[in-house]
């Protein structure tokens, strides 16, 4: 009796093989390691840096949480959903630089040996801005002002999908009693898909916009 020829087919592919494309999928999917850099939007980048916060992530050079280094460039490989962990000296690989002057939420303001995510201006005029970063040992992940350096340069990830009713991202908190160097409080803030689906606790996504001051 002939086969049919679909069979013949069907029966050539290794299951295995299908198997292991299977559930590569299903990671990627999940977003629980890192997949193929591609394109992401502004609140999704704030809302996974966010995670790290809420998780209180620290800092590590040889750690890894989710799949990326637990250390500043780690962190922003993860909020731009990179597809492997840069470093401080590489990060700007995968980024194009800027005027500090158009920073907009879900940049990185880059300085020699850091890199943090800029989520808005506390203070334009004095170079105040409110950041997500892993800082330094013993740290977990922070939300709070920084001032800009000298030395420091902004990048803009290649990938990252312009959204010009976003042109300003600001948490549901205020942080205008926020001192210079402050932490800032981390409770209701902006969050995305990825946030709201890993922390049901937290409010649905929610922009509002507001000037730089």
């Amino acid at each position: 009796m002939k086969v049919p020829e679909n069979r013949i087919r069907l029966a050539r592919i290794p299951w295995r093989a299908s198997l292991a494309a299977l559930a590569s999928a299903l990671v990627a999917l999940l977003g629980l390691l890192p997949t193929s850099a591609h394109a992401i939007t502004r609140p999704d980048v704030l809302s996974r840096a966010h995670i790290w916060v809420v998780k209180k992530v620290r800092y590590s050079q040889s750690s890894t949480f989710a799949g990326y280094r637990r250390d500043c460039s780690g962190f922003v490989s993860m909020a731009w959903k990179l597809g492997r962990s840069y470093t401080s000296r590489t990060i700007h690989k995968v980024a194009v630089r800027i005027p500090l002057a158009h920073l907009q939420p879900g940049d990185a303001v880059h300085t020699p040996g850091h890199v943090a995510i800029f989520v808005r201006w506390k203070n334009k005029a004095r170079g105040l801005y409110v950041a997500m970063e892993e800082s330094t040992w013993g740290k977990p992940a922070l939300h709070h002002v920084r001032k800009l350096g000298s030395s420091a340069t902004a990048l803009r990830y290649r990938h990252i999908t312009e959204t010009p009713a976003i042109a300003s991202v600001v948490p549901l908190t205020g942080v205008s009693a926020v001192p210079t160097g402050g932490v800032e409080p981390t409770g209701p803030t902006v969050l995305g898909a990825v946030a709201a689906s890993l922390l049901p606790g937290d409010p649905a996504p929610l922009l509002r916009s507001a000037p730089a001051s």
